[in-house]
């Protein structure tokens, strides 16, 4: 478990009305629960993730992740799978609803049986404004896990069943400038092991080279010693390659209870197989991710605007609503961003006037009774 939730931040996100499947292969070394002696356990990595994501930032996304134990590693060959689906909707010009939904499972073979599974999931509420955004979820969850055990001296095979569970919830502060944002934020949960509380920074910075994240938290947890962790995640493209990688401690699950970790990282060399812009009803789709990264991903943004048009520009809350210039290409004008993971809103001046096309699905009014379009970068943490 500690592996899985050390690699889950190497997901890359989504865009509006996109379906991608890929592979990623890859190798990783975790080292024994904080505060326990013990060798680090290595492995080599497979997996397949696909996803598919549509008007809004609507979807679903899956991943299996394989691993094998290199050598004499204290740790077992495993196996992963999520399974997580979204649901969002604007509520007005700067508040946002989602729902939020995660199946998980797990499998280790040695060095005795252990399965773990888990349902969680809950709502969450965002207010965005200019480069500030706050973001309130709730989380409820149910599982179980059982573990095998053999006492060598008198052959006795013992069973241990637990029943898992947890609620709570996490906010977080996010300050973009740029393409830097800073990420405050915390959480409390209350679990079948006891209360658990998480409070910590990131700082993310993406661009067209990749992305890169530095996280430090500190946790409270039932064993009563304050546990820090965190570490470095990046993510750099290479003509359609990616290569992602993790350095750092990783952070205990109060729905599983599996301990913060000592010190793991990992890399992955990852391939899209498939990748496709979907068509919603005829609609053409106005962005598409030209790169993805942690928190953020470089966005092509195109519009058809009106006959006889001189000057066109794109401006949102992630260009701080400064107007970017959009080049012509054919009978549509397009321009590259960075725009981090959520939800804004943007649109267009056309010679100095604002603009939105009229079959744009989703649009919200501002204060002026202004249409603004909605832009969805939905990413999987």
């Amino acid at each position: 478990m500690i592996l899985a939730a050390g690699m889950a931040g190497l997901v890359p996100g989504s865009t509006l009305a996109q379906a991608d499947v890929s592979v990623e292969l890859g190798a990783s070394q975790v080292g024994p629960p904080a505060g326990l002696e013990g060798e680090s356990a290595r492995f080599g990595i497979v997996g397949l993730r696909a996803s598919s994501y549509g008007m809004g930032g609507t979807g679903m996304g899956a991943s299996l992740v394989f691993g094998r134990a290199f050598g004499d590693s204290v740790g077992g060959d495993f196996v992963s799978g999520v399974v997580s689906g979204a649901v969002r909707s604007g509520l007005g010009v700067h508040w946002t609803a989602g729902l939020n939904l995660e199946l998980v499972g797990f499998q280790v073979r040695a060095p005795f049986p252990y399965r773990a599974f888990a349902a969680e999931g809950g709502p969450s509420l965002s207010f965005e404004t200019g480069p500030v955004s706050l973001t309130a979820t709730g989380v409820l969850g149910v599982g179980g896990s059982r573990v095998e055990l053999w006492r060598r001296s008198d052959g006795i095979h013992v069973v241990l069943q637990d029943q898992l569970w947890r609620v709570g919830g996490t906010g977080e502060l996010l300050l973009g400038v740029g393409p830097v944002s800073l990420g405050l934020g915390g959480g409390v949960h209350d679990s079948a092991g006891g209360t658990y509380s998480s409070g910590g920074a990131r700082l993310v910075a993406a661009g067209g080279w990749g992305a890169a994240e530095v996280r430090a938290d500190v946790w409270e947890t039932p064993w009563g010693e304050a546990e820090w962790t965190g570490g470095l995640t990046f993510m750099i493209p290479m003509a359609g390659w990616s290569l992602r990688g993790f350095l750092g401690k990783s952070e205990p699950d109060p729905l599983t209870l599996a301990e913060p970790g000592g010190g793991s990282g990992g890399v992955l060399l990852g391939r899209s197989l498939y990748r496709k812009e979907l068509d919603l009803e005829g609609a053409r789709v106005p962005y598409e991710v030209v790169t993805d990264g942690i928190g953020a991903a470089r966005v092509r943004i195109g519009v058809d605007a009106p006959d006889g048009a001189r000057e066109v520009s794109v401006l949102g809350d992630f260009t701080l609503w400064d107007a970017v210039p959009m080049q012509r290409d054919g009978d549509r004008w397009i321009a590259e961003v960075d725009v981090p993971y959520g939800t804004h809103h943007y649109g267009f001046l056309v010679d100095d006037e604002w603009y939105v096309p009229e079959d744009t699905q989703d649009v919200v009014p501002d204060e002026w009774g202004r249409l603004s379009a909605i832009l969805v970068i939905e990413g999987v943490e």
